[in-house]
């Protein structure tokens, strides 16, 4: 027995993923050999669903509708019942029921869910990518970080790289040593996404002589004024080399201060 074909139309003005899951869900209840999914995703004008309609005119459809938009979801009702075509509206029928639940009218916001996702995964991706470029880690996809953080040790390199990294930010972090040379590819990338981390001595000495009391190494050179002096004078020497890079000053400031700081020099953006 030959079948003819049935088509089924999924408007989303999103990705179409929820669309596609529904029918997918019906569709094993029916063994009917025939049928033909047409998929029409991020549906953002009325001129979009008139061309749809065209070709719905033809084939006479089963629409299956995620339109959150309101005006575009009653458009899409009008435009497809003007030719009997059946409109399963699935974001319109329950969207009624939960707006009744909360007693208030929903935010019809257009692919709200897979932006939320697609934020997500950008996070994971950021953290990933900063973590692979911690403390001197790795010099390789440097064209890939959003952020590139340059300074001494115990400069707040690495927690201001996961708080930047938790906000969606890709950062690489290098620690300046006196004598030894930074990688030659962080002077082939962009030079403007460069932030240069600098510190009072006295504040950097404190610093690492509580480190050096938990490591028990109270009297290396590591804590030692003296060089702390040279390394910071050292540091700075750097930066003044490089005008391109921007320099933060992280003396007594929280890590939440300065990448609020650099996120807003950087990108003209408030952090949060």
């Amino acid at each position: 027995m030959e079948y003819e074909p049935k088509y089924v139309y999924l408007l989303s003005d999103g990705t179409g993923e929820t669309a596609s899951k529904i029918t997918k869900a019906f569709l094993v209840q029916f063994r009917y050999p025939n049928v033909i999914q047409r998929k029409f995703m991020e549906i953002r004008n009325e001129s979009q669903i008139d061309d749809i309609v065209k070709k719905a005119v033809e084939e006479k459809p089963l629409v299956i509708s995620t339109i959150a938009d309101k005006k575009l979801r009653d458009y899409v009702n009008e435009a497809f019942n003007k030719h009997y075509i059946e409109v399963l509206d699935i974001f319109g029928y329950y969207i009624e029921k939960f707006e009744r639940f909360f007693g208030q009218k929903a935010r019809n916001i257009s692919g709200l869910l897979h932006k939320i996702s697609d934020q997500y995964f950008d996070k994971i991706k950021a953290i990933e990518y900063t973590v692979a470029h911690d403390d001197n880690r790795s010099a390789r996809r440097l064209e890939d970080a959003d952020i590139i953080l340059v300074g001494l040790s115990r400069t707040s390199k690495t927690p201001l790289s996961v708080y930047l990294a938790q906000e969606g930010y890709k950062v690489a972090n290098f620690a300046v040593v006196k004598g030894e040379k930074l990688p030659d590819a962080l002077f082939k990338v962009e030079q403007n996404k460069i932030v240069g981390l600098t510190i009072d001595p006295m504040r950097l000495y404190e610093i690492r002589q509580q480190r050096a009391k938990k490591l028990g190494i109270e009297n290396s050179s590591y804590a030692s004024l003296g060089k702390i002096y040279e390394e910071v004078e050292y540091a700075n020497n750097l930066f003044r080399k490089h005008p391109q890079w921007l320099v933060i000053d992280v003396t007594n400031r929280s890590v939440e201060e300065s990448a609020s700081e650099i996120v807003s020099k950087l990108f003209g953006k408030k952090l949060g």
